[in-house]
């Protein structure tokens, strides 16, 4: 079903007809018709649902997995019958989509033995795909011709200058694929843990070397996307935030001299990733102002604008705009695709309900009687038990913080002493390591409540060291932005002014 949907948001609703072109039996009102407009709908059907609709019997579900295998197989086929000339193509996207699907029809001419309507649609789609500089197909269409002049016409002139282009692209593939291989290395360490950025920072600096030199000497667009986002990458794995943001404003000048290659996937890319170090350097504005240039390269309600909008979000919170960071989210939890956007998508946007709830019950923020964060239950979450080992960017840490906090504005002190062992054996076990140190810093100043029996004078008075030790180390240090969405300086703050002077 997720692959069916997938095609199906590729392949909107008004290609229907193209669906039909592909077989007869796709008439309006046949069953293969009908299933597609089920999965076309805003409405989402569960896999039963759609079985019962379509199908009686005791066989109905074998049909139905019949029906399905039948849809994808035609949806498959439409992909070749998608017009990419329109507004929602860049000049890049549109170049891309037609030269590969000229180069399957190369393919299958020669294979049919129609050679020479193959080779006229090679050149043409060769010059075009040069200029965008596709390095694949030109290499696979270098090669059919290279073989078409040197075999088959026995022109000499023709073959030296198609085989001086397999030579050619040939080097340059073979560093787009190394580029590619570094970049995915180093990608792996931000998807299994953001600790393991640090141990990995000295092979990424051995392979941005590497790739400075080859930006210099081949011209190709997936090389320099690749090449590029390893020079980035190995200066955000050093906290390196200034170099971080310079590597990423040479990427933006290269495409953007360029273009016919700037396309706005790499253009986001870059001005994307300086998001998270503006943040850290404390240099809001311009981290606004990047949030505000993605979000013009970005389609709203996709799952790309759920990113920029979670950094224009943190943005706000750092500056103290609260309000305009709840305006933030109510923006995202009303998009119809909210519900259908990753857990991982849905869990942040739960945790930001949390801090947003809480901003409300201290008046901090306003918001509707009728507004969705009214919804929020404040006592479930408070139940909620962090899974440890899955965390990957400290939401269990805000989880953690946040229960202290709305403990703190209930005046629920025996359960905050409940809790505080727990505190305890977390910052033991899982925030030892250096990218952690403030996280650790302000757990051990919220175990300290207990200690001074919630006296606002003696808190301060014995969470004092771990505070200088806090702020000894800036927010600067920290492995990602997402780790404080509120600096924790902040929250100590609403800390002290929800405890009393007695």
């Amino acid at each position: 079903m997720e692959e069916l949907i997938q095609l199906i948001k590729i392949i909107s609703p008004n290609k229907v007809k193209a669906v039909e072109l592909v077989h007869s039996g796709g008439k309006k009102g046949s069953k293969i018709h009908q299933l597609y407009r089920y999965l076309a709908a805003d409405e989402t059907f569960s896999e039963e649902e759609l079985v019962s609709k379509l199908y009686k019997g005791k066989n109905k579900k074998a049909y139905f997995n019949r029906l399905k295998r039948e849809l994808k197989k035609r949806l498959i086929n439409t992909l070749f019958l998608i017009d990419a000339t329109g507004q929602d193509f860049s000049d890049v996207a549109s170049a891309y989509y037609n030269c590969y699907k000229n180069v399957a029809a190369v393919k299958v001419l020669l294979a049919r033995g129609a050679r020479q309507v193959a080779m006229q649609l090679a050149e043409s789609t060769f010059k075009q795909a040069e200029l965008f500089e596709f390095t694949e197909i030109l290499l696979s269409l270098s090669k059919d011709l290279r073989f078409h002049y040197g075999t088959i016409l026995g022109n000499r002139q023709m073959f030296t200058f198609y085989n001086n282009k397999v030579d050619h692209y040939s080097q340059v593939y073979l560093a787009e694929l190394k580029a590619e291989e570094y970049y995915t290395a180093l990608a792996q360490t931000f998807t299994v843990s953001g600790a393991a950025k640090a141990e990995f920072s000295g092979q990424a600096e051995l392979y941005a070397r590497e790739m400075e030199g080859v930006i210099g000497k081949y011209h190709s667009y997936r090389l320099n996307l690749y090449a590029f986002t390893v020079i980035a990458l190995r200066y955000e794995m050093a906290n390196d935030h200034e170099n971080t943001i310079a590597a990423c404003r040479r990427a933006v000048a290269y495409f953007k001299k360029r273009q016919h290659l700037a396309s706005r996937q790499a253009l986001f890319n870059f001005v994307y990733r300086m998001i998270p170090s503006y943040i850290l350097l404390g240099r809001l504005e311009e981290g606004k102002e990047a949030a505000r240039q993605c979000l013009k390269w970005v389609d709203k309600g996709l799952f790309n604008w759920f990113r920029v909008m979670e950094s224009l979000f943190i943005i706000h919170l750092h500056t103290g705009e609260y309000q305009e960071a709840y305006g933030i989210y109510k923006e995202v939890v009303g998009q119809k695709s909210f519900s259908k956007q990753y857990s991982g998508v849905q869990e942040v946007w739960h945790i930001n309900e949390a801090y947003l709830y809480y901003f409300l019950s201290v008046g901090i923020i306003k918001a509707r009687e009728n507004d969705p964060i009214r919804k929020f239950r404040a006592s479930k979450f408070l139940n909620e038990v962090p899974t440890y080992a899955k965390d990957k960017r400290g939401n269990n840490i805000s989880i953690l913080i946040l229960q202290v906090l709305f403990l703190l504005q209930k005046q629920d002190y025996n359960t905050i002493i409940d809790r505080v062992e727990s505190l305890r054996t977390y910052t033991h076990r899982y925030l030892r390591r250096d990218e952690t140190f403030r996280s650790n810093c302000f757990i051990k100043m919220l175990t300290q409540l207990p200690a001074a029996n919630f006296h606002k004078v003696a808190v301060v008075r014995k969470a004092g060291k771990y505070l200088e030790k806090l702020q000894s180390v800036g927010i600067i240090h920290n492995q990602s932005a997402e780790l404080e969405i509120i600096p924790y300086e902040k929250l100590w703050q609403f800390v002290l002014e929800s405890l009393e002077e007695k």
